[in-house]
């Protein structure tokens, strides 16, 4: 069945509200297939209903935003960003961690630094943080790994966990896995040294960048640092921190 674009609109305007993506008209299609899922998951039979049913149902609702959010990453993505933490920085937060590749990757890191933080990985999918909580991953994941990395923290799998890798329980241990929205859930109590909000600003217009900017710098120690993608940057919106680099950020 196919969306009116009146319901569109109605989908559009609900998860902008909901944690600030911002549908435009090319993705129409590609929440058509994510809602059929949801439609044949749920056994509703029109779109109507089911929002109806988004109104109404927390739970689904929460399911339905996590259907419709893009996750893509791997092993040491965009790693030359870890050579700003310093033996320091105790208190990581990722911010957009989707299924664990990247605060699995921080803490790797930093023990081979030779220091041990502790680490909040958030993200709005609970099915991505199920993923990491479990840190199981396709080898593809693994390809920016060193080998030696690879040998050191993760077990290979086989039988029918062949091309596929686990993270050692002292990796795991050092990250705390926690859904979180962006936009609307309150900032954790303790202060970070160092946060992570990679590559998903770029699902944000600027009114929503700059919210979610401002709320995160709440969360950092002076003098903490926030990263954001290489394809991301804060130049198109009023924010507190000093320019260090490309993608660098540092609170004053």
């Amino acid at each position: 069945m196919n969306m009116t674009s009146g319901q569109f609109k109605k989908f559009c305007e609900l998860v902008y509200s909901e944690c600030g993506i911002n549908l435009h008209d090319g993705k129409q299609q590609l929440l058509q297939a994510r809602l059929s899922k949801r439609l044949r998951s749920t056994g509703i039979d029109s779109i109507a209903e089911y929002l109806k049913v988004l109104e109404n149902d927390a739970l689904e609702l929460m399911n339905f935003l996590d259907a419709i959010s893009t996750n893509h990453t791997y092993f040491f993505r965009e790693s030359h960003h870890f050579e700003h933490l310093r033996t320091d920085h105790l208190k990581i937060w990722s911010a957009a961690s989707s299924s664990g590749e990247e605060p699995y990757s921080v803490a790797i890191y930093c023990l081979e630094k030779g220091f041990r933080p502790t680490i909040l990985a958030s993200d709005i999918s609970t099915r991505m943080l199920e993923i990491g909580q479990n840190g199981i991953y396709s080898i593809e994941k693994t390809k920016s790994l060193p080998p030696h990395m690879l040998k050191k923290y993760f077990q290979k799998g086989s039988d029918k966990w062949d091309n596929h890798v686990r993270l050692k329980k002292e990796i795991k241990q050092m990250v705390t896995f926690q859904r979180y929205n962006l936009l609307v859930d309150p900032i954790p109590s303790r202060e970070f040294d160092v946060i992570f909000c990679r590559n998903v600003f770029i699902y944000f217009d600027n009114v929503t960048r700059a919210q979610i900017t401002n709320k995160l710098c709440g969360a950092l120690k002076p003098s903490g640092y926030f990263i954001i993608g290489g394809a991301e940057s804060l130049n198109t919106i009023d924010h507190p921190f000093k320019y260090i680099q490309p993608s660098i950020y540092r609170k004053e």
